[in-house]
């Protein structure tokens, strides 16, 4: 029980990582190596939703992992597996960034695999595995004073 604690006070800090996020780019890094997002088109789904509707599904795994609904835990991977593939997915061109999102990808199979074989405790140290490759992404994107 109490590492579902710990698990629910990452939950928590993701969401305020997503809320806290700066609301103006900078061009460059430390490193001045410059950050470029896509374009923004109108017509896709904003960033920030984007990110929100990401963080929903992180959310209903912790959900699922503390009532016992194995099955909506799956399903929520499932969803988040599809985001990582949608054309929304935000691609910045910068190294450390690239590699985050790989490290996000790989947790979130790793996290499905987990939960194939239904044991709870796999599952939660795969969700805190992948909720830390959240916190480190939000992490490094807020320093480079990116915009979502």
């Amino acid at each position: 029980m109490n590492f579902l604690l710990k698990l629910s006070a990452v939950s928590c800090f993701i969401v305020a990582s997503i809320t806290l996020l700066p609301s103006q780019p900078s061009t460059q890094t430390q490193d001045d190596e410059k950050l470029v997002l896509p374009a923004r088109d109108p017509d896709r789904v904003s960033r920030r939703d984007f990110m929100r509707t990401k963080l929903m599904y992180t959310q209903n795994i912790l959900e699922g992992l503390t009532t016992g609904d194995l099955d909506g835990v799956e399903e929520a991977i499932k969803e988040i597996q599809r985001v990582t593939q949608a054309e929304q997915w935000i691609e910045i061109d910068n190294e450390q960034y690239r590699k985050l999102s790989g490290e996000f990808k790989v947790s979130t199979k790793r996290l499905m695999a987990a939960a194939k074989t239904r044991n709870i405790d796999a599952i939660a140290l795969r969700y805190y595995n992948l909720a830390t490759n959240c916190i480190d992404c939000h992490k490094h994107v807020r320093n480079a004073g990116y915009e979502f």
